[in-house]
């Protein structure tokens, strides 16, 4: 008995220890290219609850930089996901080729975004007489600080690769703030700084 129980402990501890190095391999392969995709899910899935009422067919149109803004920010988002291809089918040379691509990208985002929260911000105030919208603009800066920072670190560690991707990711997670607060589930009272974003 002490036997037969011995070894179902020992062979379950060999199961266990089998699957883990799967586990392990599978996140070590396709982590990133995994988050990437998440993230693009988030942006669509979020943005698809406001974007036709609120720039597609929005009343009054919306400024042509809102739309500049959202192509873009989508842009980077798919660049991320093409880069994380490029590292899964071991295309090296492309991915750092076409990093400086997304160096350009990547700089061009934070004075967009600054530039998008001032002239929405004066939008809001304009069309809607919307005072309550300043604090937009506070939130708008800290999330393109929160980008910029890890961005640029990654550029400064491109070639330390357990940084640089890390830091990307970090840097493209700081952008998906305004898609979450789309998301149905998410309580009114938590939403009010992206409210600018919003409408």
């Amino acid at each position: 008995m002490a036997t037969g129980q011995a070894g179902f402990a020992a062979g379950a501890r060999k199961s266990h220890t089998a699957k883990a190095p799967g586990i392990s391999r599978f996140l070590s392969q396709y982590f990133y290219f995994c988050m990437s995709l998440l993230i693009a899910a988030v942006v669509v899935y979020g943005f698809s609850h406001t974007v036709n009422g609120n720039l597609i067919h929005a009343t009054p149109p919306r400024p042509w930089i809102l739309w500049l803004h959202g192509a873009v920010f989508s842009a980077w988002v798919i660049f991320f996901i093409f880069q994380s291809s490029l590292v899964r089918m071991h295309r090296v040379n492309l991915h750092r080729t076409m990093g400086w691509f997304g160096a350009g990208l990547g700089i061009l985002i934070p004075v967009l975004g600054i530039a998008t929260a001032i002239v929405m911000s004066r939008f809001r105030i304009a069309a809607f007489h919307d005072a309550g919208i300043r604090p937009f603009f506070a939130l708008s800066a800290l999330d393109m600080i929160s980008f910029t920072i890890p961005f640029w670190l990654a550029i400064a560690w491109r070639r330390k690769p357990e940084f640089h991707r890390r830091l990307v990711l970090i840097a493209t997670c700081a952008l998906t703030g305004a898609a979450f607060v789309r998301f149905p589930m998410i309580p009114t009272p938590h939403k009010w700084a992206y409210g600018g974003a919003m409408r």
